[in-house]
């Protein structure tokens, strides 16, 4: 995939973030008032000095300054209101154009990125964009416009002798200083934002993983990694800084360039002193825009690479294309794998985790596959809903292939009921909702009894509003399975798939919801994975899996 450019970067962003521009600009407005009165504020403090020196009356330019002061406030509290509007607007746009591009690429593009990388970029990336938007834009306007109005108003009222090395200097600031070291710092930036997102995998892994890294006693060794990857961040970000601190200098030198210029000019044209300190001390802050723009250069690094990864996750290509059928099934159908292979993205070369796997679960019945964890079976499962595409052969839903049927009725028809079930944090009535929006109370209770939990559920003080938890938390391992198959059930599925989902039920239990399936939904074809053998004699067929093949079948 081609990198984009960095004008098609910003063209690609600001066709996102249309309906912001109308605010943006308006707070760019608000901030060359708020600028340009802070020069008036400033330029008044220095003549009132110079006047209090001279002898001469202070009333009138204290009526400016309050003025002055009260038109500032104003326009600064307008700029703020509609920056932080702008602000959160472009954050919504950023982050609903980003979920709409991946949620068709869903969960292929989860298989296609590291642990702890889509998160940062969905998140802290889009964050970072959204500073252009609040620190970038505004800025570097009102840097531009107001020295220039300033500038021009002054060499007209004084003369340009005066106002001659004060607007070089800021032309300077303006065009050169912020783009010194910018190439350095860009590539910087983005090797920050790789290393960060490095580190952000790394700690995720190591909090989920803590068992495992206890277990094995592996503190120190990712300690260690954690330490070295943290060095990498550190020296990633120093160029950046070091630049900034360059900038910043030489912007320094320049005001006082500026300023000691309007002194010794002015002191030499016989110019009037209260004037000359109106200049000079107005001149203390005309660089406020150009440093603006400095940091503004800043924002920008971290905008553009942010942009860039966000770009590349957006223009990722699609792992499945979407078929052209609606599967509409009056009963259950047969479904048949037909000489599938299959290799995960980042698998090594040769490395398949389905090799040649022709296997028939037919029309309700009940099949079951069988076998060790990394045999591929629950990948098969996963390629008949189109998680990912085949590698070769096809699999055929009531006899045609699944590439024609829409994603959309494919997966309804076909229901999975995962060995993790994922659950919302919000009510066991929203989360059996999921996929049944319209479903009546006596609709989720009748699943709930189906999969053994509505006892449970009747028992808890708030019922049905019962919150689950993040992650299910307020559930056990046992009640979060069963309900994963109760929302699975109220979709009313043509196919079944069921991973091992009763890893954490007991026999008996088990045994009641097989029962309750078989009474409540005869002529279902239903297919298990699993790798526990004690029901194995009530399954219609029987499908062994080892290292990638069926190796027997029953």
């Amino acid at each position: 995939m081609k990198t984009p450019s960095t004008p098609d970067l910003i063209r690609w962003l600001t066709g996102i973030t249309r309906p912001v521009h109308p605010p943006l600009l308006i707070s760019a407005m608000l901030r060359c008032i708020n600028l340009g009165l802070e020069l008036v504020l400033f330029g008044l403090t220095g003549a009132i000095v110079a006047s209090s020196a001279s002898g001469r009356p202070l009333s009138g330019l204290m009526l400016w300054i309050i003025v002055a002061a009260v038109g500032k406030a104003l326009a600064y509290y307008a700029e703020q209101f509609t920056g932080h509007y702008v602000a959160f607007k472009a954050l919504e746009l950023l982050r609903g154009h980003a979920f709409s591009a991946l949620w068709p690429k869903a969960p292929a593009v989860v298989l296609r990125n590291r642990s702890g990388d889509l998160l940062p970029a969905l998140t802290r990336d889009v964050d970072r964009i959204e500073v252009f938007y609040a620190h970038t834009f505004a800025p570097m306007v009102s840097a531009f416009i107001v020295p220039a109005v300033a500038l021009t108003a002054v060499g007209a009222v004084t003369g340009w002798g005066l106002v001659m090395i004060p607007a070089v200097c800021v032309a300077i600031a303006l065009l050169a200083i912020p783009f010194l070291g910018i190439r350095s710092s860009l590539r910087s930036t983005a090797e920050g934002l790789r290393l960060r997102r490095q580190l952000a995998a790394h700690v995720t892994d190591s909090v989920y993983g803590v068992e495992e890294v206890i277990s094995y006693g592996r503190q120190q060794q990712r300690a260690a990694e954690l330490d070295v990857l943290g060095r990498e961040v550190r020296d990633a970000a120093r160029p950046p800084l070091v630049f900034k601190g360059l900038r910043r200098g030489v912007n320094l030198i320049l005001m006082l360039v500026s300023v000691a210029s309007i002194i010794l000019i002015g002191s030499m044209g016989r110019i009037d002193p209260v004037v000359v300190a109106t200049l000079a001390t107005a001149s203390l802050r005309l660089f406020e825009g150009p440093r603006g723009v400095e940091d503004a250069v800043g924002y920008l690094d971290h905008s553009l690479s942010a942009a860039r990864r966000l770009w590349e996750l957006c223009h990722a290509p699609e792992a499945v294309a979407d078929g052209q059928q609606q599967l509409l099934l009056a009963s259950s159908p047969s479904v048949e794998w037909r000489d599938v292979d299959y290799s995960y993205p980042a698998a090594l070369p040769g490395n398949q985790t389905l090799s040649r796997v022709s296997v028939t679960a037919a029309a309700g019945k009940r099949t079951v596959f069988v076998g060790p964890s990394g045999s591929g079976k629950s990948t098969a499962a996963h390629l008949l809903l189109r998680y990912d595409e085949l590698g070769g052969g096809d699999i055929l839903v009531d006899g045609r292939s699944v590439r024609e049927y829409t994603l959309d009725s494919l997966r309804r028809a076909v229901v999975l009921v995962p060995q993790h079930g994922q659950v919302l944090d919000t009510t066991i009535r929203e989360n059996l909702q999921l996929g049944s929006p319209e479903a009546t109370d006596d609709e989720l209770w009748r699943a709930l009894a189906i999969a053994e939990l509505a006892d449970e559920v009747r028992a808890m003080p708030q019922g049905l509003m019962t919150r689950t938890g993040r992650d299910g938390r307020e559930l056990s391992g046992g009640q979060l399975q069963r309900l994963c198959l109760a929302r699975a059930l109220l979709m009313n599925p043509k196919v079944l798939v069921l991973d091992e989902f009763t890893a954490n039920l007991n026999t008996g239990l088990e045994s009641r919801i097989r029962a309750n399936l078989d009474e409540a939904f005869p002529g279902l074809t239903i297919i298990e994975i699993t790798h526990r053998l004690e029901h194995l004699g009530s399954a219609h067929q029987v499908f062994e899996f080892g290292q990638g093949q069926v190796v027997a079948r029953t």
